[in-house]
């Protein structure tokens, strides 16, 4: 009888003992199986880097992002000084004057533009500008100009990517039209060229000019009406379009059709958001923020740090969520391991390691497989086939060698809670987080309950 005792102990303690060993070499093995994950992580980074290139390529064709500069007002004129020796000097200056008011109503159509795989979101808009500038009398008085000095007066307009314009920009001023044509000569300087007494020039050391296309039109300042100044202009871009708040006081209203936009730059949107007919629309309201140093101004200045807009984005595009699903490999594997675990010490089976990682190769295949499905089929798709997929081959695996369909259903409906969890998780945007904290906590708790009929320690 003691004997028997004895030999019961025994076999609790080397039951034991294979019971955490077992565990030991299954953690390992999970951990073994996350070695090819960086290097899928890689693969998909690749071909968003492809992506972007060709994104690039597009961009670059059809036209860039695109920034709305303007109207100004340009007066060259002549400024008579002496230089040191009383000898008089005529220099030549331009000077630029901002508008009192700028109300700019913008209609953006976005559409998508295939090649090979990948998508990119470009789009064409229409902008009607309205402008009211200070009477001519105040702008000489202001810029210190006397009438007689002025040499030439040009109304300006200007945008990043010339290759955006859809139609010729005619600009309309009371009853008159003025078209407007590429100016290749505006730069944004200061002064430029220094004649004294017609005898030699002096270069006046230049500010750094801006990367800009104007447009202008040389104009009659006693018949243009600086009051009443509209631009009707289409203009198509990609990725984003933006404003300068050039004026004293700068009104933007903006409506697309994309849902997924991003209001970034100097400042954002004033009123909230509407959406009615499919259409996103925002208002900015911007008062006496004009970064060009007063209404009257001279010298350049950095405007791409005051521009302010939208970006349309391709949110939780294919890539992204593959690659947010395969950061979720080691749940996939180790929740999967821990099934087999459990089911295998609760009914007395036997699973060898070596079936063990055969079903982690084929999680970690399941992710390759993601990736390429979704170039063609879009991440949703991808998703359901892949997962299905691989859901298939290994309820077939383990029914092979488990001989019993209860255990096998078992474990391939932990598979497809847990790939439901993962899809759930990856539509979310702002509450991801949230959910997947929430998941994971319940998840430990079930495991937690699980794990108490399991005998990790004998009792002597």
């Amino acid at each position: 009888m003691e004997n028997q005792f004895e030999e019961e102990i025994q076999q609790e303690v080397e039951s034991s003992k294979s019971t955490m060993t077992k565990g030991l070499i299954i953690l390992g093995l999970t951990l073994l199986m996350l070695i090819p994950i960086p290097f899928i992580l890689n693969l998909i980074i690749e071909r968003q880097e492809s992506q972007e290139k060709v994104i690039k390529e597009i961009s670059n064709k059809w036209s860039g992002s695109q920034v709305v500069y303007g109207p100004f007002i340009q007066i060259k004129h002549n400024v008579i000084g002496k230089d040191q020796k009383g000898n008089q000097t005529i220099s030549q200056e331009i000077s630029y004057v901002s508008a009192n008011e700028n109300w700019i109503n913008a209609e953006v159509n976005n559409t998508i533009k295939r090649r090979n795989l990948y998508d990119v979101v470009v789009y064409d808009s229409k902008l009607n500008l309205k402008s009211s500038f200070p009477s001519y009398a105040k702008i000489l008085i202001e810029s210190g100009i006397k009438s007689e000095n002025v040499l030439d007066a040009k109304l300006v307009f200007a945008i990043k990517d010339s290759k955006g314009f859809n139609n010729k920009v005619i600009a309309k001023s009371g009853n008159l039209s003025y078209p407007l044509s590429f100016d290749d000569k505006i730069n944004f300087k200061s002064g430029e060229v220094v004649v004294v007494n017609n005898e030699y020039e002096v270069e006046l050391p230049e500010s750094r000019s801006v990367d800009l296309n104007f447009l202008s039109r040389s104009i009659d300042p006693k018949t243009f009406d600086f009051n009443s100044v509209g631009i009707d202009v289409e203009i198509k871009g990609s990725n984003s379009l933006k404003f300068l708040p050039s004026a004293l006081q700068t009104n933007v209203k903006l409506s697309s059709n994309w849902k997924d936009l991003k209001f970034d730059g100097y400042v954002l949107p004033s009123d909230s958001l509407v959406t009615t007919n499919n259409k996103t629309s925002a208002q900015w309201k911007v008062y006496q923020q004009n970064p060009l140093n007063g209404q009257f101004w001279k010298n350049n200045v950095d405007f791409e740090g005051y521009t302010f807009g939208v970006d349309f984005l391709q949110m939780n595009d294919h890539y992204d969520k593959t690659y947010r699903s395969t950061k979720y490999a080691i749940l996939f594997i180790g929740l999967t391991f821990v099934a087999f675990f459990f089911i295998e010490n609760r009914n007395n089976l036997n699973i060898h390691i070596v079936q063990y990682a055969l079903v982690g190769f084929a999680i970690c295949i399941n992710f390759v497989l993601l990736l390429s499905i979704s170039e063609y089929l879009g991440f949703d798709y991808a998703y359901f086939i892949s997962a299905f997929a691989t859901l298939i081959l290994i309820t077939l695996f383990i029914n092979s060698f488990l001989k019993s369909w209860k255990f096998t259903i078992r474990i391939t409906m932990i598979l497809f809670l847990l790939y439901a969890f993962i899809y759930s998780v990856l539509q979310l945007k702002e509450h991801a987080l949230l959910v997947g904290s929430l998941g994971l906590f319940i998840i430990l708790a079930i495991i937690m309950y699980y794990s108490k009929n399991i005998e990790w320690n004998s009792k002597s």
